[in-house]
């Protein structure tokens, strides 16, 4: 009984991956008809959609890079990584294999992690600032913590230390601390 509702249930799937292809070379031979003016207005009105529905900025829409928004640091539940880990899962419906390979750490850490941080932030991030997204590539080089790289990229954009804490609801005293590790290992001089 459960082999053959599994079976259904997978017959349904192919079914429904049939229909989406099916859909989208439709859709997309009826583009190829279309004049550049209303390409042009389509192209504008698919935009828009992504921004009002899934509150994404125009610099997310059309990065090639997997990005994180600086607004999922602005809690006070998870740490940096903690906080990545739910972002790329939750958000962006990312594997773990996929998530341990963007920030160069194993599954079992993704895992756990993800783990930690659902435990501790069940709820989603809701509403979040998308002034800055930070590619996760940033967070990859594993000589620096989660933090170090995320100051790091901050501090890259000319912010101040002052900006820094508020966006990342930190004291910064403690971004200053941070920022000192980062530039001691990048052998930078005070």
């Amino acid at each position: 009984m459960i082999g053959k509702i599994i079976t259904q249930g997978v017959i349904l799937a192919s079914k429904k991956n049939e229909l989406i292809n099916t859909d989208l070379a439709n859709l997309i031979s009826k583009f190829k008809d279309l004049s550049k003016e209303d390409k042009i207005n389509l192209v504008s009105h698919f935009i828009d959609e992504l921004k009002t529905q899934h509150g994404l900025s125009e610099q997310e829409i059309f990065s090639k890079e997997i990005s994180i928004p600086v607004g999922v640091f602005g809690n006070d539940a998870l740490s940096s990584l903690e906080a990545i880990v739910k972002y790329l899962k939750e958000e962006l419906k990312l594997k773990f294999s996929k998530i341990g390979k963007l920030l160069n750490r194993s599954n079992k850490t993704i895992w756990s992690t993800y783990s930690k941080a659902s435990k501790k932030m069940p709820s989603s991030f809701g509403n979040i600032s998308r002034d800055i997204i930070i590619p996760a590539s940033a967070f990859a080089n594993r000589f620096f913590s989660t933090l170090e790289s995320l100051v790091g990229f901050l501090k890259d954009l000319n912010l101040s230390n002052q900006e820094i804490a508020l966006m990342l609801h930190l004291d910064s005293r403690t971004i200053w601390s941070v920022y000192d590790k980062v530039k001691k290992k990048k052998g930078m001089k005070k």
